[in-house]
């Protein structure tokens, strides 16, 4: 892939930061202990990395940073929590993008960039020059990338008593699918002949058990199984590589001392690394717990998968070129062999 005329103009941050080897004296900005807070319970990927994250981040500061850690969404939905970082009222969060925030955010969800794991770590992963595009977008909202985490593939849960469509847009129509709030999301499942319903996660599992949706795109397999009482089926897509973002807010950020962002960035980028090496073993893991737990999940046959993607392409490639600019969405054009 390649970035060289855009990488010119969007500056990167280094994830490659040496350890101190003597610790000093935590500096006043970190007087109280900063937020780290996600909506993720302890299944999920998000507290697995954070827990990796606060053990080193302790060992690399000889015990003199601590964090004050809120999973499973006690500080409000993620969009709330990524606002308040933004904002400065907690420190750090895991989360997917805000485009609400700002439209340019959505090109993390683009479909079918990613054909394998190992495209998407070159892509999206440490070190990649999408870093460069987000840390550009994020910089704009107060926010720096403190590194991405991989969650999986995403298809959608249809909830028991719905037909499951396989044929698009034919199947889908009438078919109420919660969506986030992403403008670009919106198009993709209104164009696939989906009844698109912004809709709060927190809001899902109630409106799938009424009936008030029929299904939750934009699923990775581990997060199938919060919704194992009311779904039937999971239809595997794979229609885009799921990345989230690990932020923090950049005034507090800055404001601390060399030694303490060199901690942060040191835990950060070994706790993300560590994502990155496990992710595609824990996909497998995680799509026979659905089995196990009675879901059936649905693969579409080739013709359908090759019709469902150029649906997608269409809508999404030229709206996202119109916000993100010509210039990105070439190389990634490239980086997905799409023309």
């Amino acid at each position: 892939m390649k970035f060289s005329s855009m990488v010119g103009k969007i500056a990167a941050t280094s994830m490659a930061v040496a350890v101190v080897a003597s610790p000093v004296l935590v500096s006043e900005a970190n007087a109280v202990e900063p937020i780290l807070g996600h909506v993720m319970d302890k299944e999920h990927i998000f507290h697995k990395v954070s827990e990796k994250f606060m053990t080193r981040l302790d060992e690399l500061s000889d015990g003199q940073m601590k964090i004050s850690y809120h999973p499973g969404g006690d500080l409000g939905d993620w969009t709330s929590i990524v606002e308040q970082v933004s904002f400065g009222s907690a420190q750090m969060t895991m989360s997917w993008n805000h485009s609400e925030l700002d439209p340019r955010w959505d090109v993390s969800a683009l479909g079918y960039v990613v054909s394998d794991w190992e495209k998407g770590k070159a892509i999206y992963g440490p070190g990649s020059k999408m870093e460069a595009v987000y840390n550009e977008i994020l910089s704009d909202l107060n926010m720096v990338l403190l590194g991405t985490i991989p969650t999986d593939y995403t298809g959608f849960v249809v909830r028991k008593g719905v037909d499951v469509p396989v044929n698009f847009p034919e199947d889908a129509k009438g078919f109420k699918m919660r969506v986030p709030a992403m403008p670009m999301l919106l198009e993709r499942y209104k164009t696939t002949g989906f009844s698109p319903v912004p809709m709060a996660f927190s809001e899902v599992h109630t409106a799938l058990q009424t009936g008030a949706i029929d299904g939750r795109a934009y699923s990775p397999p581990s997060e199938v199984l919060l919704f194992k009482d009311v779904v039937s089926t999971y239809v595997n897509t794979r229609e885009n590589f799921e990345h989230t973002f690990w932020l923090a807010n950049k005034d507090w950020f800055n404001s601390l001392s060399a030694d303490e962002r060199n901690w942060i960035r040191t835990a950060s980028k070994e706790a993300t690394d560590w994502a990155w090496s496990v992710a595609e073993s824990e996909s497998a893991v995680w799509l026979q717990k659905i089995r196990d737990a009675g879901i059936e999940i649905v693969e579409l046959n080739p013709e359908q998968l090759a019709k469902y993607k150029q649906i997608v392409v269409d809508v999404e490639y030229p709206y996202m070129e119109n916000v993100i600019g010509k210039e990105v969405m070439d190389d990634i054009r490239e980086a997905a062999g799409i023309q």
